[in-house]
């Protein structure tokens, strides 16, 4: 009898979830939505444009499975785009373009809830998740402005513009997991990341409003289960 049980113990096991967390990396494209004042502004008198910082991004993860169906975990990220922009009106008195770079740099750190609908021993396993996190950010402008644009004597002056901090926000996430092996599986995800960060009223103009840091994100990648 205590054979018995100790087999059927042992089947049970091998009949279930083999592995209780995981570790993914992803590699993505992130697309900023730029709802800001000074992209505003900037867009108006240069060459800007907001899908200019469309830009490359990494990820890396752990989830522990709660169960079938859920695990939690945390992740971060990173993501960098630069771009140049020619002002729209005018010119250096040789004729020469007025030129400036704009810099944005983002780094999420989140907590995860993920809930797999289907569970984890499908040939194909869907998801969806959310949570909250930290997100580090750095926005910067450096080159040529012109000053006193809308007044009868405007100027240039080279300087650089800097602002950076770190804000509360949230994402939303849905994807997929196609197991390769009982170890691995290959990813593709969408998500979304929603944050705000207050510029520094001594670099950019007080009647700003807040930084819009949210960007939408796809990725692919690969987890492993341990």
């Amino acid at each position: 009898m205590k054979t018995l049980w100790v087999s059927a113990i042992f089947v049970m096991l091998l009949a279930g979830p083999a592995f209780s967390d995981s570790m993914y990396f992803l590699l993505g494209y992130n697309f900023p939505h730029g709802g800001s004042d000074v992209y505003t502004q900037n867009e108006r008198e240069t060459s800007f444009h907001v899908s200019d910082l469309n830009g490359w991004s990494g990820s890396a993860g752990y989830d522990h499975f709660l169960n079938e169906h859920f695990s939690i975990g945390g992740s971060i990220s990173g993501y960098s785009q630069h771009t140049s922009i020619q002002d729209n009106s005018f010119v250096h008195l040789d004729n020469s373009p007025i030129f400036r770079t704009v810099h944005l740099e983002i780094v999420p750190t989140e907590l995860n809830l993920h809930a797999l609908p289907v569970g984890r021993n499908v040939p194909v396993i869907p998801y969806l998740g959310g949570g909250v996190g930290i997100y580090y950010w750095q926005y910067s402008e450096s080159g040529d402005f012109v000053m006193n644009r809308n007044s009868p004597n405007p100027y240039v002056v080279h300087g650089y513009a800097y602002s950076d901090g770190w804000d509360p926000g949230w994402h939303a996430e849905a994807g997929v997991q196609i197991p390769v092996s009982r170890y691995a599986t290959i990813m593709a995800e969408y998500r979304y990341f929603h944050a705000h960060g207050k510029l520094d009223v001594h670099s950019f103009d007080p009647a700003f409003g807040p930084l819009d840091l949210s960007s939408s994100q796809v990725s692919m990648g690969v987890s492993f289960w341990f």
